[in-house]
């Protein structure tokens, strides 16, 4: 198994955050911020994905497929 600083980094902030957070919605936000701040230390920049919102999927203006909610 390949192991580097940061996939060490990855893993303990995801212990740490797993013993810490309460909610999901907790745990992605303080993931996210321990991303920003390995990724400023490391050197390197995050690229998110654009990702259609629900409201474009219910208005139907995206020109795909709309998804039904129930």
């Amino acid at each position: 198994m390949i192991r580097s600083e940061i996939l060490q980094e990855k893993d303990k902030t995801q212990a740490r955050l797993s013993e810490e957070c309460t909610s999901i919605h907790d745990y992605f936000v303080q993931s996210h911020i321990a991303a920003e701040k390995a990724a400023k230390t490391y050197g390197f920049t995050l690229n998110y994905a654009e990702v259609p919102t629900l409201s474009r999927y219910r208005a139907g203006n995206s020109g795909e497929r709309t998804a039904s909610i129930s």
